[in-house]
């Protein structure tokens, strides 16, 4: 037989004695409760009777206590009769017991009799001396009642403990004796199983003796931990060569989450602040449109295109920073018309006359690769160096310079702006960093967008505090110009 028929055997005969055994304790309380409800009732007949013993020499009929006495008196029956099932009407019918039931159906409608002599002489359809003699033969027929009541439920208790209890033991006894046996067997099939894997028999020989004596679900669990052991000791191999490559990604995607999370809350913080700044400047629009100052409402409609313009120019800087994921189109990198287009549409330096460019190229024009890449690397540097000009200064001066080296591209960018914080230097490429914010209210993201690309051209962009503004220099390999990362 199967280990799992012979557990299930066991759990089946566990379950119907335990369920036989609660049933019997159950009965057997309820049938100590049928003898709590009758001495009940009979307390509350009793009281019954002395009231109505004392209505003969009382002036007048205390209807409301004798209604709340019979009430009592009937609320015993009552309950008992709920209590009981047809398991139990079947089991007292066989024994002679049944007529209890009928005790109690009886005791309520003597009670709901008595319940009806007091309305008739309520409505003075009843004298007093009638009711007195009514309701006398009504409290001795509760007593008597309750005396005829007792008889047959103790029979029924007596007959359930005479007949459940040695069941219960009986099928105890007889399940402790299986449980035993198959405990047995099982144990002995287990340690044989134990003894043939130890006994250091070759792999074939192993392998047979099992075939031929272990059978159920020991002979299934064998040959699954065989397969399983296959598979762990092929899967141990395969995983020792990806833990590094597992560890490195994870510390990406852990990297990749902070940085996620910082941007997602420094970008919201700084959209809400236009937005709400906007949505007050509207309320002030409202109020001068209403009192009739169109002076104060042009104002505020000015001041409400300045936060567009800044929350606009967030936005962009938001979809920049996103682009630098995507790869783009490789095309003619020429570095003059690179700078140019840049000067032409760049607000910052056409807003600016007092600035002054100086730019040096010495590269090749030749050159195929990623220009919307590059163009960003630059635009965003050189509209740094004017954001942050030194209001000092009579001439802002920006100097840029590209050379080409054997292997690789220089992109320089220098200007003679307020500068980067030495003590802020581990900060520069991070999101939303600004050092000057008193001076201009950019976005924050132009380097960390500069930093973006550069990594995915696989080179490398350092920063150097001079006595008087900031030099970034920009290493691009040749390779990484024309292919993807």
């Amino acid at each position: 037989m199967r280990i799992s028929c012979k557990l299930m055997i066991i759990v089946v005969l566990t379950m119907f004695e335990i369920s036989l055994t609660l049933w019997s304790m159950f009965e057997i309380s309820k049938g100590a409760k049928f003898h709590q409800l009758n001495s009940l009732h009979l307390k509350y007949s009793a009281e019954f009777f002395v009231a109505v013993s004392e209505l003969s020499d009382a002036d007048q009929v205390d209807t409301v206590s004798l209604r709340e006495l019979i009430i009592n008196v009937r609320n015993q029956p009552t309950e008992c009769l709920a209590k009981v099932n047809l398991l139990n009407k079947f089991i007292m019918r066989q024994i002679g017991t049944l007529h209890a039931v009928d005790l109690c159906e009886k005791d309520i409608r003597d009670a709901n009799q008595a319940l009806s002599l007091l309305t008739q002489f309520e409505q003075e359809q009843l004298s007093k001396s009638a009711l007195i003699s009514e309701l006398k033969f009504s409290a001795q027929t509760f007593k008597l009642n309750s005396t005829l009541f007792e008889k047959p439920i103790t029979d029924t208790v007596a007959f359930v403990m005479r007949t459940m209890i040695p069941l219960v033991i009986t099928i105890s006894v007889f399940n402790i004796i299986f449980i035993t046996l198959m405990s047995r067997n099982i144990s002995n099939s287990i340690k044989g199983t134990i003894a043939m894997l130890e006994s250091g028999s070759p792999a074939e020989r192993l392998e047979t003796n099992i075939q031929e004596k272990v059978s159920g679900e020991l002979k299934t669990l064998l040959e699954v931990a065989k397969k399983r052991l296959t598979q762990e000791l092929l899967m141990t191999e395969v995983n020792s060569k990806l833990e590094s490559l597992v560890e490195q990604r994870t510390l990406s995607l852990t990297r990749a989450n902070d940085e996620l999370a910082q941007f997602a809350y420094r970008a919201s913080h700084d959209l809400k602040g236009p937005l709400s700044s906007t949505k007050r400047l509207c309320e002030f629009i409202l109020q001068d449109i209403q009192a009739g100052d169109l002076k104060n409402a042009s104002s505020d409609v000015a001041k409400i295109q300045k936060q567009m313009k800044k929350l606009e120019d967030l936005v962009m800087s938001i979809l920049a920073l996103s682009n630098t994921e995507c790869d783009d189109k490789l095309t003619q990198i020429d570095w003059l018309s690179i700078l140019n287009d840049i000067r032409d549409r760049s607000p910052e330096i056409n807003e600016n006359k007092d600035v002054q460019f100086e730019q040096t190229v010495n590269a090749s024009t030749d050159t195929v690769g990623h220009r919307i890449r590059i163009t960003q690397i630059l635009e965003n540097l050189i509209s740094n160096a004017i954001k942050y000009r030194d209001p000092a200064e009579a001439k802002s001066i920006v100097k840029i310079n590209i050379s080409e080296q054997a292997n690789t591209f220089t992109l320089v960018v220098e200007d003679n702006g307020l500068g980067i914080p030495v003590a802020h230097t581990d900060e520069i490429f991070h999101m939303f960093k600004r050092f000057h914010p008193r001076v201009s209210s950019g976005s924050g993201l132009g380097l960390a967008i500069v930093k973006k690309h550069v990594d995915y051209l696989k080179g490398v962009i350092l920063v150097n505090h001079l006595d008087k503004g900031t030099a970034f220099t920009v290493t691009l390999p040749k390779g990484s110009i024309s292919e993807t990362s």
